[in-house]
């Protein structure tokens, strides 16, 4: 069952709200960042703020003067404003319950954003859910098996995976490109 929001009209695999009002993004939305090789996705809560799952080397050496957030101040599950969550990129959603017919006509074949798992909780459960995770803990971040991503898509649909992960094993196993030592040397510094 998919949960209906009052998510602003848009295509179903558009991924850029950057230029919504901050107003008319709804609790529970999974939203992500992109960074270098990867993006960083967490639960916006409401009030400028999310919560997102974050490894020991994340966050700003100085802590945040709107919200207190520093890699000195913790790991884990966190609640930061929406800047430190965005760290100076630009705010996307995750699209659940994207049709495959969709997925295979469309340049988002190999969307590491786009899923066709239905997002089965409300916004104010997906909320509630990452609120319990920030006191009770998700585990040890592992960025293969237990990164932000799995923290998002459980908060939304209560089982956690990753479509990022996913995509990058496939095309690091696709005979077309050569071994990549840079990808490996990324996973081994950050897990």
């Amino acid at each position: 069952m998919i949960v209906e929001e009052e998510v602003p009209p848009i295509l179903q695999v558009e991924h850029g709200i950057a230029g919504w009002d901050i107003r008319l993004i709804p609790e529970g939305l999974h939203i992500y960042v992109h960074r270098p090789l990867y993006t960083h996705h967490g639960i916006y809560i409401g009030d400028g703020k999310a919560i997102h799952f974050v490894g020991p080397k994340a966050g700003p050496t100085r802590a945040c003067k709107k919200c207190g957030f520093s890699r000195n101040t913790g790991h884990g599950v966190v609640e930061t404003c929406l800047e430190c969550f965005l760290d100076g990129g630009f705010l996307c959603r995750y699209n659940y319950d994207v049709p495959r017919m969709i997925l295979s006509i469309t340049s988002h074949t190999m969307c590491p954003n786009c899923t066709t798992t239905e997002r089965s909780k409300s916004g104010s459960e997906i909320v509630e859910t990452a609120k319990e995770k920030l006191k009770e803990g998700f585990g040890k971040y592992n960025l293969l098996s237990n990164n932000c991503e799995h923290f998002a898509t459980f908060c939304s649909t209560g089982t956690a995976f990753s479509q990022q992960v996913k995509h990058t094993a496939a095309l690091a196993a696709s005979p077309l490109l050569p071994p990549a030592p840079r990808l490996l040397m990324f996973y081994r510094n950050n897990i």
